[in-house]
């Protein structure tokens, strides 16, 4: 298997690895609080609301995963060339 090969594999066990762990408290947590605080009973509109937090929750840390294995890629060229 590759360099490339083995960064890639490691960025997705990142990527996967902190989804779960933030987003199944954040999805109870969530659920806590539509169903048992706001008493909402609509489930499209607990669906709606989940989803689009949980979208830019997963949007911004997918985005910090990626920058912080680009700038490790970048330093390990660097430092191959220089």
């Amino acid at each position: 298997m590759s360099r490339e090969v083995r960064q890639l594999h490691k960025e997705t066990a990142t990527a996967i690895l902190t989804g779960i762990m933030i987003n199944f408290p954040l999805n109870f947590s969530l659920l806590y609080l539509w169903v048992e605080v706001l008493e909402w009973d609509s489930a499209f509109k607990i669906a709606v609301c989940t989803t689009a937090i949980m979208t830019v929750v997963a949007y911004t840390r997918v985005y910090t995963i990626r920058r912080y294995f680009a700038k490790q890629n970048s330093k390990e060229i660097s430092e191959s060339q220089g």
